[in-house]
This record gives structure tokens, C-alpha cells and sequence, in this order.
């Protein structure tokens, strides 16, 4: 299988197209195909990056190319993972439609480029942010159902950390999704929630205790964390970030995580890799993405996070998961609220 990696000379790009050939996801008479804007710093660093995976990959490298035009993207995946991204700066709070007006140019040069001289059978696992965004573009000239919102999955597996970290279990234990925006609107599906290893009445309590907790401000609270990230106080921000209800915790720590510096390329990187990984093992798996609905889930049309069946031949809407009525109440809230969103980025 040829791969692409669009923006692969950015932090999250590079560890992606870094854990490909380490974990050699591609034979060597596969392609990788590191994708950047032409005479950009992402260009220079990803004919760099050729370099250094020869070095220490050379035994088993796939063969690699450098594009620099929406025009010669050709591979089976593609990964999106180009655009501007939350800045490290904790004074400078990027809002999601500051991000959409950047990067919605990004998404359809490439996603009509796919549309005009892909084989149609491409599938794409869209990164970067707003995913959402990302999603209803490329749907609109590829099949929607090739097209993989990796956020919802991102935040299952983050869900799944917080559960773990509350309950002293290992995260493997964890079972649970999350759907709804990727984003403050993201959608905690606790009726999903099981522990393995823990007595089912036990473990039952004392997650309907981590749901019951009430709900904090998000905004005011990421405004705070970002002053004290600001003032040097990172080890309080966590610390603070530590006692708030779980849903809190799935937005604000991966930005305190970003304002350190380190950003999160490892573990967004993990959950890409994830996500490849069950594409080429050609088996059903079931978990939470962003896709493009057209009334095949609780009979929303457009795009939002929920419950797929993945394979290689892309994702589905997993019909019969069972949502309490509060659950889907919110889910639908979710739902309108991103879609009011897209409408002033997309045309019907």
C-alpha cells in the first residue's frame, strides 16, 4: 500500500511518517510520499528527513518521494495532517475558526485534487484541525465513507486515560467512546464505560460517580490554565487540570501539553499509526471517528464524531449503538452546533 502524508514536515507529519517506516507498515516496494507547499521550511525538512530515514531505516526503507503540489499527491492512504495548529504561546489562543480560516484553503486544494486524478478508491485519515472541517471538504469530492475523522478516536483513547488514572487500572482495561465534536462540544458516551478485572457492580458505581461530577467552564478554565502556563506555573496547571471533572480534562490537557513546548505529536502520532494499522489488517474494528453522515445515524446528515465500524474499506456508522437519551440529547446539541459551525467554511 503507498501512503501520503500531507504536511509531513511538521511535528505531528514527521512522527507519523517516522513510526511508518520504523514499524514497517510498508514493504520496501511500497511508497511513502512526504507531501509539503514547495520553497516552505516543510519542504526543506522532509528532503532532510528522506536523508535520516535512509540512515537508520535503510534496511527496510520503502521507497520515498517528495511532492510539492496538490497535483502529484498519488498513494492508497492519505494522512492530512498540513495547516496551522494551536501555537505554543499560552497568550495567544487560537480559536477554532481562526484555524478553520487558515486551513480550509489546504483541505479543498487537496481534497479536488483527489477528486480530479484519484482512482477513487483512496482512503483518507484526516488530522489536522478543525477535523470536522477536514472531513466535509474531503467528502464532498471523495467517497464519504473513505474519509476518517482520527479526533473522536483521539479523545476515546484520552477518555479512556482519565477513567484509567481514576480508577488505578491500566488503560487497557478501559472500555468507552467519545463522540460530538472534536473539541469542547466532544460528546463522553459513559454508558460505553467497562473495566475489565473489576467487579461489574463495583466498577458500575464508581463510573456513574466520575459521570455525576457537574460540569466545568471550560473557557474560563482554559483561560486561567493558560496564565499560570504563562507565569511558569506548568506543574500547577496539571495539578489543577487533575482536579476537574473528566470532561474537562479530555480539552484542556492536551493544551497545557501544547503550551509546554512538547505539543503532542507522540500521541497523536500513536493513535494515526492506530488508525493505519486497522486499515491494513482488513478486520472490523470497532470505534469512534468523525464522518460524513447522510441519515444512516440517528438521522443526521453531515459531519460529527460517532460510533464507526473501520476497515480497509473505510468506516461506517455503527447503527446499533445504543445511546441513553441524555447521551443522544447531547450528541444532537453537539451535532447542530458543528454544523452552524462548517456552514460559514462550505457550500451546499
Amino acid at each position: 500500500m503507498d501512503i501520503a502524508v500531507i504536511g509531513a514536515g511538521g511535528d505531528i507529519g514527521r512522527q507519523i511518517a517516522t513510526r511508518l517506516v520504523a514499524d514497517r507498515l510498508l514493504a520496501a516496494t511500497d511508497r511513502l510520499q512526504l507531501v509539503e507547499a514547495p520553497e516552505s521550511r516543510g519542504e526543506r525538512l522532509v528532503r532532510g528527513l528522506r536523508s535520516d530515514l535512509a540512515d537508520a531505516f535503510g534496511e527496510t526503507l520503502p521507497q520515498i518521494d517528495v511532492a510539492v503540489s496538490p497535483e502529484d499527491l498519488a498513494a492508497d492512504l492519505v494522512i492530512m495532517a498540513a495547516g496551522l495548529t494551536v501555537p505554543c504561546d499560552p497568550r495567544d489562543l487560537r480559536s477554532r475558526a481562526e484555524l478553520a480560516e487558515a486551513n480550509a484553503p489546504l483541505f479543498r486544494a487537496y481534497a479536488e485534487a483527489l477528486g480530479r486524478h484519484g482512482l477513487g478508491t483512496e482512503i483518507v485519515i484526516i488530522v489536522s484541525n478543525p477535523v470536522e472541517l477536514g472531513v466535509e471538504i474531503f467528502a464532498r469530492h471523495v467517497d464519504r465513507q473513505s474519509v476518517i475523522g482520527m479526533g473522536a478516536f483521539l479523545d476515546t483513547i484520552r477518555f479512556r486515560n482519565e477513567i484509567a488514572h481514576d480508577l488505578s487500572v491500566r488503560r487497557q482495561k478501559v472500555r468507552g467512546l467519545v463522540v460530538g465534536e472534536h473539541g469542547p462540544n466532544m460528546v463522553p458516551l459513559w454508558s460505553t464505560v467497562s473495566v475489565q478485572g473489576v467487579d461489574r457492580g463495583t466498577a458500575r458505581a464508581r463510573i456513574d460517580a466520575l459521570a455525576a461530577a457537574p460540569p466545568a467552564d471550560v473557557g474560563a478554565e482554559l483561560r486561567e490554565l493558560a496564565e499560570r502556563v504563562a507565569a511558569g506555573g506548568i506543574e500547577a496547571a496539571y495539578e489543577h487540570v487533575d482536579g476537574l471533572p473528566i470532561p474537562a480534562r479530555l480539552v484542556l490537557r492536551p493544551y497545557i501539553t501544547q503550551f509546554t513546548g512538547a505539543k503532542t505529536p507522540l500521541g497523536t502520532g500513536e493513535i494515526v499509526i492506530r488508525l493505519v494499522r486497522t486499515v491494513l489488517s482488513g478486520s472490523d474494528t470497532l470505534t469512534a471517528c468523525q464522518m460524513r453522515l447522510e441519515g444512516d445515524f440517528l438521522g443526521l446528515t453531515g459531519t460529527i464524531g460517532v460510533p464507526v465500524v473501520m476497515s480497509n474499506a473505510g468506516v461506517r456508522p455503527f447503527a446499533e449503538a445504543s445511546l441513553t437519551a441524555a447521551e443522544e440529547a447531547r450528541l444532537r446539541e453537539s451535532f447542530a452546533a458543528t454544523q452552524a459551525f462548517l456552514s460559514g467554511y462550505v457550500t451546499s
